[in-house]
């Protein structure tokens, strides 16, 4: 028969280890703000196209803010699935690829809408293609991260609602900022 005392120690056991727990996975988000320092260091590397292509620098915010936005919706809709037992891990690969195609077919809409805008604000067209074209390599990548890193996370153990979001925002803030600045670098040079 288990005493008061036996409880009570219990009790506090599970109070630590889920104290750990949190403080862990805190310490994780803290090292995927950490991480976004190197979005900075992706931007120095650019500066000489940044330079000469000042327009470019007019779209950073809003790719970034579009594979964020489209991602974190992703994150949301597969935690609440895994959640609410609608998708399993073993549901992975058809989840990904799914949601991956959505965030493509989302952003090439996008694009179709943008393109014109562009244009009609006289963006250049090398940097028009730019956008065009990163708009849905951000959709591919965002929604593939944000669908793909609940699994992960519950994989290796990990609360996916405490983990996936930071993670999945500092990874699309830092490889947005790669994949746009890497395409406008080859599209620029096809132009030139």
């Amino acid at each position: 028969m288990r005493t008061l005392l036996d409880w009570v120690r219990d009790t506090e056991l599970h109070d630590l280890a889920a104290k750990k727990r949190g403080f862990s996975d805190l310490l994780v988000w803290l090292g995927f703000l950490c991480v976004l320092l190197v979005s900075a260091n992706i931007m120095k590397s650019f500066s000489e196209l940044l330079k000469d292509e000042i327009e470019l620098t007019f779209f950073v915010s809003m790719l970034i803010g579009h594979g964020g936005n489209s991602g974190g919706q992703t994150v949301s809709a597969v935690i609440r699935a895994l959640g609410s037992g609608q998708v399993t891990p073993r549901d992975a690969g058809r989840t990904v690829a799914k949601e991956t195609a959505a965030g493509f077919c989302q952003s090439v809409a996008l694009a179709a809408v943008v393109v014109p805008a562009l244009l009609a604000m006289g963006i250049t067209r090398r940097v028009t293609a730019v956008v065009a074209l990163a708009l849905p390599a951000l959709g591919v990548l965002a929604n593939g991260l944000g669908s793909a890193l609940p699994f992960v996370a519950l994989q290796l153990g990990h609360d996916p609602a405490v983990v996936v979001s930071p993670l999945m925002t500092t990874l699309t803030d830092m490889l947005g900022t790669l994949t746009f600045l890497g395409l406008a670098s080859m599209i620029i040079a096809i132009f030139t």
